[in-house]
């Protein structure tokens, strides 16, 4: 490896740090929303509000230089691993609820 890169990579790595860092926290708040969508009587996966995630983020990119396409793509994926855990939590709870 170039000695130029190092100090580079080791950047990139410190980001990539954060940003999984992020990932978490932005996990651990979504299973807050389930319980809440669950004791509202709310669907786990609302798409007015997948969309309008996936608008914003497209738009907050833009003043970082980021492709909106890129920014759309990147928060679908994010989004998708949202409603997965949004969804197991809500196949738990209706597992734990009391059978009549």
């Amino acid at each position: 490896m170039s000695h130029s890169l190092a100090p580079l990579r080791a950047e990139i790595d410190a980001i990539d740090d954060e940003i999984v860092a992020l990932l978490g926290k932005r996990l651990s708040v979504v299973h807050r929303v389930a319980v809440v969508k669950m004791a509202e009587g709310l669907p786990a996966v609302l798409p007015d509000r997948v969309e309008a995630v996936k608008a914003l983020a497209a738009e907050r990119g833009k003043a970082y230089g980021l492709d909106p396409d890129f920014m759309a793509t990147l928060y679908q994926t994010i989004i998708d691993e949202a409603c997965r855990v949004e969804e197991g939590i809500f196949a738990a709870g209706r597992e734990d609820a009391p059978r009549s």
